[in-house]
């Protein structure tokens, strides 16, 4: 503990070092008066935010603006780079504003950014509420192009809790309300509806519907410039994306000449917009042209690991693709060590989003306020202060927790690693009991006739007493246990639950007997269903593929022993307590 706590001190003193610079570049990085305006916000978000912030700021010290209009350039400066909690906060003051409340554009332009917000964040009850008032207030006004975009929002959610054709029908009502309005972001809002669409249509397969809305999309990127132009006159970019999405589409048609078309025109665009090139990775892997996705995807791999741009979400395209490509080959080896730098890429991934969203809530939540109007420099430096205090001390909060969960994961591991050593000491006790359970069954029978014991009875279906209770007889019992030993040598000798399909009438078959018979068999001896029963032997064939192959990767296992991933995973773990990535690497 003594070197964290060195390690905190450390962290401190840069920090604290970290003001003096920051008071000196605010004192003497002052800015010219021409780029103090609300335009100059916007054009320098995604270059400079830096510079965008210090405009915002120089624009509240000197209240160039109503603060209505101040908040929503501010709100937009946060939402346009992904910092949506921030940007609620002067959304929700807009919002409240009595100038906003008294002018029905204003306020409906407002709750759309609103729903914007919590659409990006994935919160769907609010994002409901503000839905509802908008669809309310735009058909009390008449107001085509917001009705539209409530409609559409509407739609989405819809879709998502699975009332697809429900949701169909109001994102294509909401497309042609869109289309008859002069609204200035139309087109902008078109695009976007009709790209969403296509996404939920290749969801579901709908590969027709989804054609149409490819047509009907190249019909509104033409109509961006007020005229009627052909397609040559659309841009190279946007025509190489529609000639990707187009093959991906007629290929999953069957309608692979046309398809194969459509690949050639996007091929002839050539290396430019190589950005968007995943789109055209679908088609590629439909028609198995595995060494082209290779060919496509090796440099570009070399390029982000030569960059050191290795985790994003590039990346995982790159890896996925190239996974799936060398799988399609037959080449399993080289593909599980794709699948598995794809996981630990995916996980990385989410922990970096995870401290991303923690460091946003800590700016949100745990500073201040700052005052509508900075009056002095001063003032300006000391709040930037608090902040970069409250941003080292997430910092050290964050750093005291990946301590105690590295703890939590040795514990984790600790414990692994003594289960993956029951699980090895259960199936050798396993299979010292087939070897001497004959034995025993033949000692039992012996003393039952010595002993000429009278007839033991318990609960199954069979004969019935005058009470009307089911019994079966120490003679069939004894029959089970001879025929269950049967059936077990079958079913693992010739391994036939790695057939997907077998089932209990497979394992009737095995033995000729009838499906009531069947269950008092396993219920006698492994006190277990058919189901329960395949399942463990094919759990058991797991554990020993996973040791024995290294190179598998958990899909190629659940596959080798007839079970799908997800059953696979879930019941590894509700019998052995460990995912089987968990055993693998007790191994």
């Amino acid at each position: 503990m003594n070197n964290l706590y060195r390690i905190l001190v450390f962290i401190w003193l840069i920090i604290i070092a970290d003001f003096n610079v920051t008071y000196v570049h605010a004192v003497n990085n002052s800015l010219p008066d021409s780029l103090i305006t609300d335009d100059y916000v916007y054009e320098y978000t995604f270059s400079d935010f830096d510079k965008a912030v210090q405009i915002m700021q120089e624009l509240r010290k000197r209240n160039a603006y109503s603060q209505f209009r101040m908040d929503v350039t501010e709100g937009d400066l946060y939402f346009n780079t992904g910092r949506y909690l921030q940007a609620l906060k002067y959304y929700k003051r807009v919002l409240e504003s009595d100038s906003v409340r008294s002018n029905d554009k204003e306020y409906m332009e407002q709750v759309h950014r609103m729903i914007s917000c919590y659409d990006c964040l994935h919160d769907e009850a609010k994002k409901a509420n503000y839905v509802r008032r908008l669809l309310q207030k735009a058909e009390r006004c008449g107001n085509m192009e917001m009705k539209s975009i409530a409609l559409f929002n509407m739609g989405k959610m819809v879709y998502y809790q699975e009332d697809k054709p429900r949701g169909y029908e109001m994102i294509k009502e909401a497309i042609s309300l869109m289309k008859r309005t002069n609204y200035k972001y139309k087109y902008d809002n078109l695009r976007y509806n009709y790209n969403s669409l296509l996404i939920m249509q290749q969801r579901d397969r709908r590969y027709e519907d989804a054609l149409q809305t490819l047509e009907e999309l190249e019909e509104v990127v033409t109509e961006t410039t007020n005229e009627e132009p052909g397609i040559g006159n659309l841009a190279e970019k946007e025509k190489k994306t529609m000639y990707a999405q187009r093959a991906v589409v007629l290929s999953r048609l069957g309608r692979i000449r046309e398809a194969d078309e459509a690949y050639q025109e996007w091929k002839a665009i050539g290396e430019a917009y190589i950005k968007d090139d995943y789109l055209i990775i679908p088609y590629l892997m439909d028609r198995k042209r595995y060494d082209k996705v290779i060919e496509m995807y090796t440099p570009r791999e070399a390029f982000l690991y030569a960059n050191k741009d290795t985790i994003n979400y590039h990346m995982v395209a790159v890896k996925r693709s190239l996974a799936k490509a060398y799988e399609g080959k037959g080449d399993y080896k080289l593909a599980s060590r794709y699948y598995e730098a794809l996981a630990i890429l995916t996980d990385s991934l989410k922990v970096r989003e995870q401290k991303s969203s923690a460091i946003e809530l800590a700016t949100v939540y745990e500073t201040h306020e700052r005052e509508a109007e900075l009056h002095e420099q001063t003032e300006r430096v000391r709040m930037r202060n608090v902040m970069l205090l409250s941003f080292g001390g997430v910092f050290v909060i964050l750093l005291i927790l990946f301590v105690r969960n590295v703890q939590y994961t040795r514990t984790v591991r600790e414990k692994n690693v003594v289960m993956s050593a029951t699980i090895r000491e259960l199936l050798a006790y396993r299979d010292n009991l087939y070897k001497t359970e004959e034995e025993l069954a033949v000692q039992k029978a012996e003393h039952a006739r010595l002993l000429r014991a009278p007839l033991v009875s318990v609960p199954v279906t069979g004969e019935q007493d005058s009470s009307g209770t089911s019994f079966v007889t120490d003679k069939e019992m004894e029959e089970n246990v001879v025929l269950f030993r049967k059936l077990d040598r079958i079913v693992t000798t010739e391994k036939l639950f790695t057939q997907q399909d077998f089932s209990r009438e497979g394992l009737m078959k095995c033995i000729g007997v009838s499906k009531n018979r069947m269950i008092r068999i396993l219920k006698q001896n492994v006190d277990a269903d058919s189901t329960e029963y395949i399942n463990g032997k094919r759990l058991e064939y797991a554990v020993e593929l996973l040791k024995e192959h290294p190179e598998y990767n958990i899909a190629i296992v659940a596959e080798r022993c007839g079970i799908s991933v997800s059953t696979f995973n879930r019941t590894f773990k509700n019998k052995y307590k460990m995912t089987p990535n968990d055993y693998r690497r007790t191994l």
